[in-house]
Parts: structure tokens; C-alpha cells; sequence
């Protein structure tokens, strides 16, 4: 399911960029809240001219900050100083392209940060256990469809010793459609 082509009344994410752009397909069935919070921040231009402040070639790169555009903010859908909780499906998995929420450690600490895994061998320790245990993993809401080569030339930047790039690396857009 993760990896199949998007379907008719898929939720779709452009993601455009000063390297080119990325179109995710969103898992509303299976993340409703999760994909309801980055559509509703999406199209309220949350996502504008917003930096991916944390780049780790192999791992993966993080935006979504558009508080403090460090890493340091960012807030759910529901307003400064709300964050959302985990979801996860067993079907969706830490796989290279997948689209995910960054969190602290806290309980139900999603804001609107979020990253897209990098390595072809996935980062499968993020993914949640299988076992209906606790929730210590990271909640997958979407899939790259396109634009590898754009999360390959972002990942691929030089950054300081912070993971910061040197040159940023900025989301300039994010608009959501439906698949035809």
C-alpha cells in the first residue's frame, strides 16, 4: 500500500523547493489526524518559505518550523502551543521517501515539524512496534511518489556540525490536491 501509485481521491502534498519539487501521496485513511493537521497548516501557507533546518545524508531532512525556522517551534493545526498525538498503521513503515512527524519525547508532542527519510534501506528503528505496545515510534502520514532526486540533492548538502545546511534549503510551497 505504502509504495503503490496514488489512486483517484488520493490526498496528494506538492512539496516545492528551491532544489525542485517532491509530491507526496497522504495517508488520510489510515493518519486522519495526522494528515488533517499538515493539510490544515498546508493550506494555511504554514509551510511557506519555510527552511529544512536538519540535513543528515542517509538518515533524513526535517522542516516544518515556521515559528522559529530552527527547529525550536512550530505548533499543530489547532493553534500556537497545541501539538497533536502519535498515530501509526502497521502498514506504513520508515521507508526512503516516507514522510513523517517529529516529536520530543514527550507524550503527544506532534507539531507541525516533520521529515522525509533518506537511505534506501529505510530508518526502520523509527517505525512503531507491531505488538500494540507502547507508542515509542514516529507516525509515517505519507509517501514521495516523485521528486527522489530533489530529497537526494537536499540530503546531499554540506551542513555544519549541528546538522544545519550551510546553504538553505527551503520549502517555498506546499499545495495539497486530489488525484484525479
Amino acid at each position: 500500500m505504502q509504495k503503490d501509485a496514488p489512486k483517484a481521491g488520493d490526498t496528494l502534498a506538492t512539496i516545492k523547493t528551491n532544489r525542485g519539487t517532491m509530491v507526496a501521496k497522504l495517508f488520510a485513511e489510515q493518519i486522519p489526524e495526522g494528515v488533517k493537521n499538515f493539510v490544515e497548516l498546508a493550506n494555511a501557507g504554514k509551510y511557506t518559505n519555510v527552511p529544512f533546518h536538519r540535513v543528515i545524508s542517509g538518515f533524513m531532512i526535517q522542516g516544518g518550523d515556521f515559528t522559529n525556522k530552527n527547529g525550536t517551534g512550530g505548533h499543530s493545526y489547532k493553534g500556537p502551543g497545541t501539538n497533536i498525538g502519535d498515530e501509526y498503521h502497521a502498514d506504513l513503515k520508515h521507508i526512503r521517501g516516507a514522510l513523517s512527524y517529529a516529536k520530543t519525547a514527550r507524550p503527544n508532542s506532534i507539531g507541525s515539524q516533520f521529515f522525509i527519510v533518506h537511505p534506501e534501506e529505510g530508518t526502520h528503528f523509527l517505525d512503531h512496534p507491531k505488538n500494540g505496545g507502547p507508542a515509542e515510534g514516529y507516525s509515517v502520514f505519507g509517501q514521495l511518489v516523485d521528486g527522489f532526486d530533489v530529497l537526494d540533492a537536499i540530503a546531499g548538502v554540506r551542513t555544519d556540525a549541528g546538522d544545519k545546511p550551510y546553504e538553505d534549503q527551503i520549502i517555498e510551497s506546499v499545495t495539497i490536491s486530489t488525484q484525479a
